[in-house]
């Protein structure tokens, strides 16, 4: 029996996923998908199956204390071999293989398709920073996914002409939109949206709060110095306006949890330092906040939905579409550019700017196409 394989082993993967794979079940396709959970997230992930209504039907143990990428890279293949060799043994023939972004997962998935001679599918396909080191290792990972996909799924028109600067033939990719947008539209449709929102521990303690300002950051660039240069602009900024409260959700990553920890935010009155919000709690407070300052990629492209500034902290965006419009801003991590412009994003009127990222469809096209194109 035919059938495609999607992968799926981190937060942003499930979220931008989900709607492809519940528009499979709404077109009474789910039998010909296997989804698999490589579980790279392990305790951020768990909740947000039941949250978009889904489940998987495999799962690898990845994560283990202490190993670094080539380790975490190595088990996931021999993993996911391992897999494929006992659904051949079953009889299940498998046409494709589907990946979400340019995590581990992603790449190792792309590697795994090559090497057995499957076509690999690429959500959010062509996006570049220019730069291998920037953000690392996702720059390399969605590189090397690209030169061995089969229909690369790209959100944006950016995205596809960074790919046909690769060398990629225009006929092998599909413009889009991003998934995010339909997850997003998904989730504050349904009730569990403010219902969830109204009885958690965070809304009590932002109950109001005016001028919120959400803060995320989480990735290894921002580790030591920079995260340490973070703290003291968000400081700075908290010590300023009085009339702002600072919420930021701590990445339960040591190097990102111990320091913030350790830096006296707690102290600060209107600092609110909270665990990992769970996506209807980030929602919810992007749709009432005034600026997020944050190197998450999803920020980026779920933020314009609520006509909120974001403050990049990273060098690069491989998001340029959002700078382009307004409603991102790179500061890097350095103390002066995060202060500068926030004072000034703080100052302007907020637009009522269309997402860049995605009209809430993407996923629809993304299925049509691929029921046509393997099955």
């Amino acid at each position: 029996m035919k059938k495609l394989i999607a992968v799926i082993g981190t937060r942003p993967e499930l979220i931008k996923t989900a709607p492809v794979i519940r528009q499979f079940s709404e077109m009474g396709l789910r039998e010909k998908l296997i989804i698999v959970n490589t579980a790279q997230h392990k305790d951020l992930l768990d909740p947000f199956w039941g949250l978009f209504g889904i489940n998987y039907d495999y799962k690898l143990d990845l994560m283990v204390s202490g190993q670094n990428l080539s380790k975490l890279t190595s088990r996931a293949i021999i993993q996911f071999q391992g897999l494929l060799d006992n659904l051949l043994n079953d009889d299940i023939v498998p046409v494709g293989i589907l990946a979400q972004g340019d995590t581990t997962t992603v790449m190792v998935s792309s590697m795994v398709a090559f090497y057995n001679q499957i076509k690999f599918l690429h959500l959010e396909a062509g996006l570049r920073s220019g730069d291998l080191q920037n953000p690392f290792p996702e720059e390399f990972n969605r590189k090397v996914a690209s030169m061995v996909t089969s229909v690369h799924f790209a959100p944006t028109q950016l995205a596809k002409e960074n790919l046909i600067n690769e060398g990629i033939n225009t006929k092998n990719i599909l413009v889009t939109g991003n998934t995010v947008v339909d997850a997003l539209n998904y989730i504050t449709s349904t009730e569990n949206y403010k219902h969830g929102w109204n009885n958690s521990e965070l809304s009590m303690k932002l109950k109001n709060r005016e001028n919120i300002v959400l803060i995320t950051c989480h990735r290894r660039e921002n580790f030591g110095q920079n995260l340490k240069n973070i703290i003291e602009a968000i400081k700075k900024l908290a010590d300023v306006h009085h009339d702002y409260c600072f919420v930021w959700a701590i990445h339960p990553n040591p190097q990102v949890k111990d320091t913030l920890l350790s830096a006296g935010l707690a102290e600060v009155g209107n600092i609110i330092l909270t665990p990992p919000v769970n996506y209807i709690e980030l929602l919810n407070i992007l749709s009432v906040c005034r600026v997020a300052i944050s190197d998450s990629g999803g920020i980026q492209e779920e933020a314009p939905s609520f006509n909120v500034p974001v403050l990049v902290l990273r060098e690069k965006t491989e998001r340029p579409e959002g700078v382009e419009l307004g409603v991102a801003h790179l500061v890097e991590a350095d103390v002066d550019k995060i202060v500068n412009t926030f004072n000034e994003v703080i100052l302007g009127k907020p637009g009522n700017r269309t997402n860049p990222y995605g009209d809430g469809y993407s996923s629809i096209k993304i299925v049509d196409y691929i029921n046509q194109y393997l099955f």
